[in-house]
């Protein structure tokens, strides 16, 4: 009677936990294996481009990806899921010097003190110096200090500070974990200078002049160097690289070299009272031809965004230049020969927008839930295997 009870207490408890299981993961693989035929990505790329890839892509050596973009991007949610999928990651490349509010790079934690975050997406700071990705830590007194380290369980790196101040001595110290302290000079009055060193996380960073700033760093290895890594600020449009020193852009572009970029733009484009469709086509292709122009043989993806909503009043009304950028988006795409993966048409084929928000995927507008983007993602990633196996 007991060995009866124990085997049905058993059993009960298996079938529990393996339903508890499934319907965890279930919601995200039932809509994948229900989408299999029905694809959101569209080649533009020449085959012989696709291959290189694949093979770049299969050897994990020195391999880069990079994605521009906005707040779908810049939380990370989106990035990292294929950062955990596509590549095998060792390496961090660019971050951001802070992370303004609501915005994260999974791979670091940031936490400081009298520093501010100037930010190339408000309209005051047209007129700042701004380098690659449009934000810059600003020391708001000598003394002030950010504190960094890495969630990698690799600690020592290759790192690179992007910095500037007024005056043409110290601008920062480096101390690392193993107590080794490193001058940032700058040798130039108010002109970006770039320094690289080796040390381990986590860092402390020292501001030695008020008004002191960071533009960025390159986190690396010497020699087999992978990573994924974003350049994305909430609220940003396509233009927001008009707003970056094109110089300063141009010489952080020699830094690394990207076999994929992504371009993740268009909800704050489909928002924007003043949009032009050409005016839009033109500043995208031209970014995407300085981004060409620092890495050949690079594959490019553009990702249209999922339907852009606005609260009007007590509802959420359609962005009216929505239609207009996902056109251009795809008629850029077949001019520059990129891959376009397109959110809006998954969603659509998946239930559409209402049905995302019943199964909390979605919010009610322009974003989607953490596990949207999971989701998202994974979709992108099935559909890059029609063209490129990995």
């Amino acid at each position: 009677m007991l060995a009866n009870k124990i085997k049905l207490f058993l059993f009960l408890f298996l079938f529990l936990f393996t339903n508890l299981f499934a319907s965890t993961n279930d919601p995200i693989d039932k809509i994948l294996i229900q989408s299999k035929n029905h694809s959101a990505l569209t080649s533009y790329v020449l085959k012989k481009d696709l291959k290189r890839f694949e093979k770049k892509l299969k050897s994990q050596n020195n391999l880069g990806i990079r994605i521009f973009g906005d707040s779908h991007i810049a939380a990370d949610f989106f990035p990292r899921v294929l950062r955990g999928y596509l590549i095998k990651s060792n390496s961090i490349g660019f971050a951001h010097a802070l992370q303004p509010k609501y915005q994260q790079n999974l791979n670091l934690k940031y936490s400081y003190k009298n520093f501010e975050i100037l930010n190339s997406k408000n309209p005051k700071n047209t007129k700042l110096n701004f380098p690659l990705g449009g934000i810059i830590a600003k020391a708001k007194d000598k003394n002030a200090k950010i504190n960094i380290d890495t969630t990698l369980n690799k600690k020592k790196f290759e790192i690179g500070f992007l910095f500037k101040a007024k005056d043409d001595n110290n601008a920062f110290n480096i101390k690392d974990a193993q107590g080794k302290n490193f001058k940032l000079r700058s040798f130039q009055s108010n002109k970006w200078s770039y320094k690289k060193l080796e040390a381990t996380f986590p860092l402390e960073i020292t501001a030695l002049q008020k008004n002191a700033e960071l533009g960025g760093y390159f986190i690396t290895n010497k020699n087999d160097n992978n990573f994924l890594d974003t350049v994305a600020i909430n609220g940003a449009k396509s233009d927001i690289w008009l707003s970056w020193n094109p110089l300063v852009v141009k010489n952080e572009l020699k830094l690394l070299h990207n076999d994929l970029i992504i371009l993740s733009y268009g909800s704050n484009d489909a928002l924007f009272q003043g949009f032009e469709k050409q005016k839009f086509k033109n500043n995208l292709k031209h970014w995407i031809e300085i981004l060409k122009n620092y890495n050949k043989n690079t594959i490019i993806m553009l990702i249209s965004p999922p339907i852009v909503t606005y609260k009007k009043n007590r509802t959420y009304e359609l962005a009216p230049n929505f239609f207009a950028v996902r056109e251009a988006l795809y008629e850029v795409a077949k001019e520059e020969k990129t891959l376009i993966f397109d959110m809006y048409k998954f969603m659509q084929d998946t239930g559409g927008k209402d049905k995302w928000i019943k199964q909390k995927l979605s919010l009610k507008d322009v974003h989607l839930t953490i596990k949207g983007y999971d989701l998202m993602a994974k979709k992108m990633l099935e559909d890059l295997k029609q063209y490129i196996r990995y």
